[in-house]
């Protein structure tokens, strides 16, 4: 039958009852178990004191695993899951191998030895099939004896220093109450085929180079021995024995040559290292690719939001800071109102200019004077006599129909009101010339509404001469209406005032930001220009104005060319209660260009 590569050998050992080991074979190999180390099941002595050195389970001949067959009558095997007849069925095919006798087993699908105390299973598993190499290596072998007893037999490879003592960090560790020589240590180089040894010169030792035994008198004398104070040394080549003695203890020696069974994975290339899964073994590129996806997912939908995240973060401070600059802005026209308000109106025109508006003024309120005059009527010549009665009641009617004092006649009452000596009285006194307090018949008094005069007395006459105004309500002075209507007039004009605006500068990372801030000052600056103007018109030219921003968004300093005064002075107080500029990572400096000038 062919070999199986897809089948491996897996082993469980069962001592007095209890599983000791259990083991899968992934490599076909010899098989051994026991309490030494180069079994390649090995039982843990210390654990296990009266487990058996060394049992041989399995061969290996031709790639086919053989069992090896109990020496022992009382011991036996039992082979299952083959073909009919069982171990009858193999009887025919008993091979000698290695000195042993076997069977093969690789028919069945496992089966069991019985030696004694110790059963032995074995089972044939899916497997992968792994190639492999045995390759031969020099070591030395360590037995360790004491009372005629093996305590130990270990197996150590070249390379590494071996020292055996009774300190704690020597390889073999001897009980510090027996032995407290000096140490024996054993050294040899890779790929060499012998070891160095150096013992202390009390050990007793026995050498067999070959075939010849030999003491240490006489390794002495043949130079195959060297002593070095308390220490004598020597090479142990390959196939080479010796005993040596440390203290109760006894080393046994030998540099023998062992088989080691390795897998020999074949060297692919990086696209079959890295496909290679993806192509051979469909569950696991199923599961890496619902591992990607899901990862690539992952990433996207945190990009996603991180972006969304942002935008909206975004908006809310753009938002926020648009907020805040119509606030500022706010505040600050507040502010400026309030400075204007509390601050008088003053005339911002030359003196010169003051002298001939009011002459202007003053000619036409004597224009006015003159066309008022010429309307008054003239007195009524002398001539014909009339009828005083007529007069009155002619008088009468004309006030009452085309005067405004026959308008605020009260319903049902008189209208004229005799004097007490007989002349002709008042028109309106008696009827609301009295209805302020403090008034007189004359309507002259605090709170008298005037009234219209009839001309004459005695002599005749009846044409309406006045109508005149308290101080108090009534009609008032035209004249001096006139004149204030003038007044309020001249304080009115201004002058047309030009303005030009430089750029801002400053570093660029942030000039855009703080040019922003300092335009909505244009208007409180040239208000301040303005102001300049009252108390010296020729005010004006180039001012530049250097300011400082901090780390608060805050302009800490500030100094002006171009400027002087109060007009320097309201300019520094404009820019220092700027708000909203950024807050930058240290402080910087920046420029603010004017020009002024009065218009034509």
């Amino acid at each position: 039958m062919g070999l199986d590569t897809s089948r491996v050998l897996r082993i469980g050992v069962v001592y007095r009852g209890q599983v000791v080991a259990e083991r899968v074979l992934d490599r076909r190999i010899d098989v051994s178990i026991g309490a030494r180390p180069d079994c390649t099941i090995q039982i843990p002595p210390a654990d296990y004191p009266d487990f058996p050195a060394q049992v041989p389970v399995a061969v290996l001949q031709g790639g086919q695993y053989f069992v090896v067959l109990p020496q022992d009558p009382s011991h036996g095997i039992n082979l299952r899951g083959g073909p009919a007849g069982g171990m009858e069925a193999v009887k025919s095919q008993v091979t000698t191998i290695k000195g042993t006798k076997c069977v093969p087993i690789e028919a069945f699908t496992g089966g069991s030895l019985s030696m004694g105390d110790i059963i032995l299973m074995f089972q044939f598993v899916r497997g992968d099939s792994v190639p492999t190499l045995t390759r031969e290596e020099t070591v030395l072998r360590v037995g360790l004896v004491h009372e005629d007893r093996l305590l130990s037999d270990q197996v150590f490879h070249a390379g590494s220093p071996i020292i055996i003592s009774s300190n704690v960090k020597s390889t073999m560790v001897l009980p510090e109450g027996d032995y407290k020589g000096n140490p024996a240590t054993f050294l040899g180089k890779k790929g060499a085929t012998d070891f160095h040894v150096r013992l202390p010169k009390d050990c007793q030792l026995r050498l067999a180079i070959g075939d010849t035994p030999m003491d240490l008198a006489e390794a002495t004398a043949k130079k195959v021995v060297a002593q070095s104070g308390d220490f004598i040394e020597f090479t142990l080549p390959l196939k080479a024995r010796a005993r040596a003695s440390l203290g109760p203890y006894t080393l046994l020696l030998q540099v023998v040559k062992q088989s080691v069974t390795v897998p020999a994975m074949p060297r692919k290339s990086l696209v079959s290292q890295v496909f290679g899964p993806l192509v051979h073994d469909s569950t696991w590129t199923l599961s890496f690719a619902i591992s990607a996806i899901l990862l690539i997912s992952l990433v996207v939908q945190s990009r996603l939001y991180y972006e969304h995240h942002e935008r909206f973060v975004k908006n809310v401070q753009n938002e926020e800071q648009q907020d805040q600059q119509i606030y500022e802005v706010q505040i600050e026209e507040k502010e400026d109102k309030k400075e204007e308000e509390k601050k008088p109106v003053a005339d911002v025109m030359s003196d010169k200019a003051k002298q001939e508006q009011e002459k202007e003024v003053k000619k036409e309120v004597e224009k006015k004077q003159a066309k008022q005059e010429a309307k008054v009527e003239k007195p009524q010549a002398a001539g014909k006599q009339v009828d005083p009665e007529e007069l009155k009641r002619q008088a009468r009617a004309q006030v009452e129909q085309k005067t405004v004092a026959g308008a605020f006649k009260p319903q049902g009452s008189k209208f004229y009101a005799a004097g007490d000596d007989g002349s002709s009285g008042e028109v309106v006194a008696a009827n609301f010339g009295k209805t302020g307090d403090g008034g007189n018949e004359e309507g002259d008094g605090p709170g008298g509404m005037g009234g219209v005069k009839l001309g004459g007395s005695n002599a005749g006459g009846g044409t309406v001469r006045k109508v005149d105004a308290g101080s108090k309500g009534g009609f008032g002075d035209r004249k001096a209406d006139a004149v204030k209507d003038e007044g309020k007039k001249k304080e009115e004009v201004k002058i047309d005032i030009k303005m030009g605006f430089g750029g801002t500068e400053g570093p660029a990372e942030s000039k855009g930001e703080v040019s922003k801030v300092v335009a909505r000052k244009n208007s409180a600056v040239q208000r301040c220009y303005e102001e300049a103007l009252r108390d010296s018109p020729d005010e004006g030219g180039k001012v530049k104005v250097t300011f400082t921003v901090g780390t608060e968004g805050t302009v800490t300093d500030v100094s002006i060319s171009g400027a002087s005064g109060k007009f320097g002075d309201c300019i520094r107080n404009k820019f220092t209660a700027i708000r909203g500029l950024p807050m930058l990572a240290s402080p910087q400096t920046f420029s603010q260009s004017y020009v002024f000038s009065k218009g034509g």
